[in-house]
């Protein structure tokens, strides 16, 4: 299997363009952490990086044995050879990805075709998730979430004033970006720049999602793999924080122990009963249509001094950084741990002392 890191994958859903420049921070970001396939690499898997010298000596602070290759970026066209042919598992695929990958000399019969890309950026786009996932997970007891697709500025307008506070996203953004707060009851906070963003939005993305803005208590995530035929496979609890809207750290610990830190807001039988009723849904709504990781990230709400859960605000077609920390726990020898994304110079992937 040939891995590749592309955590611009994202943003580069939303421009989808074949000449993409992802941002430097995702540039960076992609260099930096590009040995993470390396965590859950089988033995004869090769990781495709753009340093391999810096690939291998990050990898080296983690004290974890390499079990696959290292592969550069300059040599992609020699390790997919058509003669024989292994299977790509990229973060995410998308239609950069794609074309920089034939610009290298691989061969398209290699990659998946156009219309499985076009596939996963719809059913990626948050629309997709809010009318084929959020409905039927909303049937069961004590759930609550809504978001709703708008095509105008003016639509988002007269939605506003059936809200207090809502929560503006792009159809296509990555983890804390492309999101805004506005107060329904104070039509001041919808300014001219945020009028101008949302007007962009629409006009680059074709619309703008509009949510409810809900009284977050924990983050929260379950992740699967889908095998493309219908058959959706859990994989595990992510519990995680946030600063800003952006991923900041990840718990490795046991399920049990996993399922244990959140009991202080939500029991052990309706985790069980939202992680069967995702696999039976996501099964039957991906079909063939999707194969690969994937994860729904959630959210324990307070709702009228009410615990309750919003149990689909994202659903990512692609591998989370909840994925790699259920790699490396089966890794690594000690839990619990914090594993957290810190930047100085670059970024690195640190896994702390015990919580």
């Amino acid at each position: 299997m040939i891995h590749i890191f592309n955590p611009e994958h994202d943003i580069a859903l939303g421009a989808h363009v074949e000449q993409f420049t992802a941002p430097h921070a995702a540039r960076q970001l992609r260099h930096d952490l590009g040995f993470l396939p390396m965590i859950w690499a089988e033995e004869g898997d090769k990781v495709i990086v753009e340093d391999i010298e810096a690939a291998k000596e990050a990898f080296r602070h983690l004290g974890l044995k390499a079990r696959g290759s290292w592969r550069s970026w300059r040599d992609i066209a020699d390790v997919l050879d058509v003669r024989q042919p292994e299977e790509i598992d990229p973060w995410g695929w998308d239609q950069a990805l794609f074309h920089r990958m034939v610009k290298a000399g691989v061969s398209p019969a290699l990659l998946p075709m156009p219309n499985r890309l076009e596939a996963i950026r719809q059913m990626s786009h948050r629309q997709w998730a809010a009318e084929h996932v959020l409905p039927a997970m909303r049937l069961l007891p004590n759930t609550v979430g809504k978001a709703t697709a708008v095509s105008t500025v003016s639509g988002l307008m007269s939605l506003l004033h059936d809200y207090n506070r809502v929560v503006v996203k792009a159809p296509w953004s990555s983890s804390g970006r492309g999101i805004r707060y506005l107060d329904g009851r104070d039509l001041t906070s919808y300014t001219i720049p945020m009028r101008n963003w949302a007007r962009n939005v629409i006009e680059r993305q074709g619309s703008i999602m509009l949510e409810p803005y809900y009284n977050k208590v924990s983050d929260f995530a379950m992740e699967f793999l889908s095998n493309g035929r219908g058959t959706v496979r859990y994989c595990g609890l992510s519990v995680f924080d946030t600063r800003s809207g952006a991923y900041s750290g990840s718990v490795l610990d046991t399920e049990e122990d996993k399922v244990a830190r959140l009991g202080v807001w939500i029991s052990a039988d309706q985790l069980a009963m939202i992680q069967e009723q995702l696999t039976r849904v996501l099964g039957r709504e991906l079909a063939n249509s999707y194969r690969g990781p994937l994860g729904v990230d959630m959210m324990v709400v307070s709702v009228d001094n009410k615990l309750m859960v919003h149990p689909c605000v994202e659903l990512n077609l692609r591998r989370t950084m909840g994925h790699v920390a259920l790699a490396l726990t089966e890794r690594i020898n000690v839990i619990p741990k914090l594993m957290s994304i810190v930047y100085t110079d670059k970024y690195r992937l640190k896994v702390g002392a015990p919580l």
